[in-house]
């Protein structure tokens, strides 16, 4: 029960992230393509010519998806799901912790 309910709370953190980071990228539209270091990112604001919009549908398509296949894993019982699982969840609480550093200590990555 406990690891089930650990599950649960993975995916809605990943979820919860997600739509953090998109509320960034929203927020951020003005500027989005003189900071984003992602080449994907990068990519689809040249694809939609510095527009965030397809940048923000992919970003929900993935999270759905990611979310989708943890499910899938474990309703298959697959053995490394919550492994998968929990080291999902960790690269998105680095990013949120990421996204709330204020940009002047992130000086390094922006020359």
């Amino acid at each position: 029960m406990i690891k089930r309910n650990v599950f649960h709370l993975y995916c809605i953190i990943i979820a919860v992230v997600s739509a953090i980071d998109i509320y960034w990228l929203s927020r951020n539209r003005s500027s989005i393509t003189m900071y984003e270091m992602n080449p994907i990112g990068q990519y689809l604001l040249k694809l939609d010519n510095g527009d965030v919009s397809l940048f923000i549908l992919v970003k929900i398509l993935g999270t759905d998806l990611v979310i989708a296949i943890l499910y899938t894993l474990k309703y298959f019982n697959i053995k490394y799901t919550y492994i998968i699982a929990t080291s999902l969840t960790l690269v998105q609480i680095l990013l949120l912790l990421y996204l709330m550093t204020p940009y002047k200590y992130l000086d390094f990555f922006y020359p």
